[in-house]
């Protein structure tokens, strides 16, 4: 009996990739086209990605109709992040244009704040020393920032936030669809793994996006309340700036409350800075960090805080608000996949 060589078998992936060759050379050239003409849309794309992973929990609610789910998910999230992150952006964008035109008016009259509490001697100097080291680097940034840019950056932000809009929708509407259809070329073995890849890194992108962003939601929509009632200046900018700080751990809502203290005393004396302090952090810091965040997060993120930190920062720093939300998904999927490998090796005694 003759016995015929055993063939050393390809995967499923590298079978498909094979016996489709000659499509891939026209689909690879093409999809990059795609990519580059639709870059300057790229944050609108991921911000309606990630929008919708953060409906979705709304959107499973109203299982019966997928259509009004859906919808409904996306006006739930979309709105409250327009209203305060949208509108309070632009309020930072025109307090810019202001700072550039009333550089020296700002310093003085931030030194007759400090000059009018009785402080020591010692916190007086170290307060308008600090007022003055503030002034002299954030003017010439400001200044440096060409109007028109600002503006063009303005005008784009709006389009890509709109655009935003729609990619939510769709994605909760048919991001079932899109991941099933990602195994439909993978054997039942490749698909199982991908399944335990899959659910890892969702538990992951969960705990980092989800809980998140709804306790920034409620954080800041509570900040914009109390900013309003104290008659706090420029109370979406603010609230704007809780919802950023709420989004990465560590920061919280102190990095604005404490600066907005601070800024009470100065104007209105301890009594009313005091009573701003205790009915900020029982309405703002309270409810969302101590409440909503460990409920939601939970253990579903098993990444370590500093790394999502730094996600985030660098992400910002390198690719505006599309980067802040894109670098920590990226690294919730190394982690993610890291960890299952890791767990696959030591169920296999490699490890």
């Amino acid at each position: 009996m003759n016995i015929s060589p055993v063939q050393p078998s390809r995967s499923s992936i590298q079978d498909w990739c094979y016996e489709h060759r000659e499509a891939l050379l026209v689909i690879i050239p093409a999809l990059i086209l795609i990519i580059y003409f639709l870059y300057p849309f790229l944050d609108g794309l991921i911000l309606g990605t990630v929008f919708a992973y953060v409906g979705r929990p709304i959107r499973d609610r109203i299982k019966s109709h997928r259509r009004l789910g859906a919808l409904l998910a996306t006006v739930v999230i979309i709105i409250p992040i327009f209203l305060v992150l949208g509108l309070g952006l632009i309020e930072i964008a025109n307090q810019i244009i202001w700072l550039v035109k009333h550089q020296e008016s700002i310093t003085l009259y931030l030194q007759s704040l400090a000059s009018m509490r009785p402080v020591s001697p010692a916190l007086h100097e170290l307060l308008t020393g600090g007022i003055n080291n503030v002034a002299g680097i954030a003017a010439p940034i400001a200044a440096s920032i060409p109007v028109m840019e600002l503006g063009r950056s303005v005008i784009l932000g709006t389009i890509n936030f709109t655009i935003s809009i729609p990619v939510c929708y769709f994605f909760l509407l048919d991001g079932e669809r899109l991941k099933r259809s990602a195994a439909v070329i993978l054997s039942s073995e490749d698909a199982d793994a991908y399944a335990r890849y899959t659910t890892r890194i969702d538990r992951i992108l969960s705990g980092i996006f989800v809980g998140s962003i709804y306790t920034s939601i409620v954080g800041s929509l509570l900040s914009t309340l109390v900013f309003y009632v104290f008659d706090i200046p420029r109370p979406l900018a603010l609230a704007s700036l809780v919802f950023i700080s709420g989004m990465v751990p560590v920061l919280t809502a102190w990095v604005v409350i404490l600066p907005v203290t601070a800024f009470r005393y100065l104007t209105m004396g301890p009594n009313d800075a005091l009573i701003l302090f205790i009915t900020a952090s029982a309405l703002i810091y309270i409810p969302s960090e101590i409440f909503i965040r460990p409920y939601l997060v939970s253990a579903r993120s098993s990444m370590h805080p500093l790394l999502v930190m730094l996600s985030f920062f660098g992400g910002a720093l390198v690719a505006g608000i599309g980067g802040f939300f894109l670098a920590p998904a990226v690294m919730g999927i190394l982690v993610g996949i890291y960890q299952e490998r890791r767990e696959e090796m030591e169920r296999s005694g490699e490890a």
